[in-house]
């Protein structure tokens, strides 16, 4: 289940200070130096079309701010390479300097049909993490819709009237979204549809948020014609966005998806990478993912990766809307890394 959570990373003034004078006195640009040999990845989820990155910066980027990332990346050393180059590069058989990878989160219509469109232009691969729940479903992600609606109208409560039966749902936006989840079920595709659009006209929201996918899941025909880009590497999520820890519900959860993916696309042997629904991981899982023969799992853990590091631990650094473009460039430097390497071996020697 999706969560817009709470506390997105905003850096404070002092922070933003202190970063500042580490990249004006080229100190960033040291530990750049010092740091060219790690992989850096990036993580995207989808673009904005109207407002959703002032709903949920950590997920929804606008036009502008990924523009100014690409444009970053563009103009400076790093190389952007495919995953497939990044795991020859942390085996020791390539060695790149300034490698970044971009990834993509969950497979989002918008991150699809707009997003990757942009990322081409710079001529940037970049590899796409699918959930096949809502690809099957041709429905909105309905959580998150919600929650969005909800922000939208600022509103705690709505009523709406379906087939002479009126319905009530109030309490926070979780609380609805579960009222909502529960009176969903066991409806068809149809039938929640049409709850979604009087949801959206009993709260006063644009019916167009629903017609224009912003909260929609590519479907296969969206993904399969990405999947002809040679710019383009779509890889395993998961199939309802969970990855529990118990042996066989993991399992279940990734054949499942890469079963739907591989008869999409009509390909074998291909879908080989993963990454942990919402970044998050646990040491349990490892074996399992070990044994299914996944060769790189990525998290949303921040940082770099060194050559030789474990491949189902990879640190991503997640680009939020409401970050600025030198907490950016201060992660992709490594800069934050040997930070919290001094901040640990000073407190480690205050003992």
């Amino acid at each position: 289940m999706y969560f817009p959570w709470e506390g997105f990373y905003k850096m404070p003034n002092a922070k933003e200070i202190i970063y500042k004078t580490l990249y004006r006195s080229g100190v960033q640009r040291l530990f750049s130096y010092f740091n060219r040999h790690k992989l850096s990845i990036i993580c995207f989820h989808s673009i904005s079309v109207q407002d959703e990155h002032e709903f949920w910066p950590g997920v929804f980027i606008s036009k502008e701010k990924l523009i100014q990332v690409l444009d970053y990346l563009q103009d400076s050393r790093y190389q952007v390479i495919t995953l497939a180059e990044a795991k020859r590069h942390l085996k020791g058989e390539v060695k790149y300097d300034y490698p970044v990878v971009i990834t993509i989160d969950d497979g989002w219509y918008r991150s699809v049909v707009d997003m990757l469109p942009i990322l081409a232009q710079y001529n940037f691969p970049s590899t796409m993490y699918v959930t096949t729940y809502y690809v099957n479903h041709r429905i909105p992600v309905v959580n998150v819709l919600i929650q969005y609606m909800l922000w939208k109208s600022n509103t705690t409560a709505f009523r709406i009237e379906i087939d002479g039966e009126s319905h009530h749902f109030t309490g926070t936006a979780v609380e609805i979204v579960r009222q909502v989840e529960d009176f969903l079920k066991g409806k068809t595709e149809q039938e929640i549809t049409q709850f979604l659009y009087a949801a959206a006209d009993a709260l006063n929201v644009d019916r167009e948020v629903i017609d224009q996918k912003l909260f929609h899941n590519a479907d296969y025909d969206d993904l399969r014609q990405a999947h002809q880009s040679p710019l383009v590497d779509l890889q395993l999520h998961t199939h309802v966005h969970n990855l529990p820890n118990e042996k066989e519900q993991l399992e279940h959860q990734i054949v499942r998806n890469k079963a739907l993916m591989e008869q999409a696309l009509d390909c074998r042997n291909e879908l080989n990478d993963f990454c942990y629904p919402s970044g998050i991981w646990h040491p349990a899982q490892i074996p399992h993912l070990e044994e299914l023969g996944i060769e790189t799992a990525t998290t949303l853990d921040e940082g770099l990766n060194k050559i030789g590091g474990h491949t189902l631990k990879l640190r991503r650094n997640l680009v939020m809307n409401n970050g600025s473009l030198l907490h950016v460039k201060m992660a992709l430097s490594g800069t934050f890394d040997s930070v919290r390497g001094l901040k640990g071996a000073l407190k480690a020697g205050s003992y």
